[in-house]
C-alpha cells in the first residue's frame, strides 16, 4: 500500500495543490480544512504523515500537533505562511518532526516527506535489540529512551536524532554531520536540529539546562555521554 499523508490546510486551492504533487509522487492523500476535521481525520484514516498548517479557522496548527501527541506517534510537518522563528519553533515544540514554509516548493514538500518516511521505514525494518551508550538506552523500533530509571517516548526525528548519537559512541558529530545521517545532505534546517536536541535534553535529562548525557562541545558538535 501507498504511504497516507494528511494535508490539513483552510485554503482549497493550496490542498489541491499538495494533493496533487503528493499523488504524483505516488501517495494516497486526504485532506481536511479545519482543526476539528484534523483530529477527526487522524483518527480516522490512520495516515502516515500529516502536514499541519500552522493558522486554521478554528484553532491553532501547535494546538493540534499537542493534542494529537497526547495519542498518536504519527510522523507531523508544519506548514506555515509565517517566517518569524518563534513560530518555527513552536511547532516543533509541540512535537512536529519538521516544517516547512510557505509559498510552498512542492520539490522540497515531497523531499521533506520522502525523507521522513525513509527514516521511519529503516526504524521499522531495524529489528536489532536495544541500543545503548552510557546511561541512556534506546529501543528503535517503539521509540522508546530509557534513561535514570525513567521510560520517555520520542517523536520520529527526536529517535532518530538520539540513534545516530549513540551509534557514534561518544564521539561528536558536527550539526552537518549528525544532520546528514537523519535527513541526508541538504534536507534539514540547522535550528531544526537544535530543537530536537532541546526537545530531548527536556525527556532525558534531570537538568536540560546542565545536560549530563547529550552534550554539545565548545566547537559546536553533539555527543552522547
Amino acid at each position: 500500500m501507498a504511504p497516507m499523508v494528511l494535508v490539513v490546510d483552510d485554503d482549497a486551492a493550496t490542498r489541491k495543490m499538495i494533493d496533487t504533487a503528493l499523488a504524483a509522487a505516488g501517495y494516497d492523500v486526504a485532506c481536511a480544512g479545519t482543526a476539528a476535521e484534523a483530529v477527526e481525520a487522524i483518527n480516522r484514516e490512520d495516515p502516515d504523515i500529516v502536514l499541519l498548517d500552522l493558522i486554521l479557522p478554528d484553532g491553532d496548527g501547535v494546538e493540534v500537533c499537542r493534542q494529537v501527541r497526547t495519542s498518536s506517534d504519527v510522523s507531523i510537518i508544519m506548514v506555515t505562511a509565517k517566517r518569524d522563528l518563534t513560530d518555527r519553533l513552536a511547532g516543533l515544540d509541540a512535537g512536529a518532526d519538521d516544517y516547512v514554509t510557505k509559498p510552498l516548493s512542492m520539490g522540497e514538500l515531497v523531499a521533506r516527506v520522502q525523507a521522513l518516511l525513509r527514516r521511519r521505514r529503516m526504524r521499522e525494518e531495524d529489528q536489532a535489540a536495544d541500543t545503548r551508550f552510557g546511561a541512556i538506552t534506546l529501543q528503535p523500533s517503539k521509540r522508546v529512551a530509557r534513561v535514570g530509571g525513567r521510560e520517555v517516548r520520542l517523536s520520529e526525528a527526536e529517535a532518530g536524532v538520539l540513534a545516530a548519537l549513540i551509534e557514534a559512541e561518544g564521539r561528536p558529530l558536527t550539526p552537518r554531520q549528525l544532520a546528514g545521517k537523519i535527513w541526508g545532505e541538504g534536507e534539514s534546517d540547522p535550528m531544526v536540529l537544535a530543537t530536537h536536541i532541546t526537545n530531548l535534553r527536556h525527556k532525558l535529562e534531570d537538568d536540560p539546562a546542565r545536560p549530563r548525557h547529550i552534550l554539545t562541545d565548545p566547537d559546536g558538535a553533539y555527543r552522547v555521554e
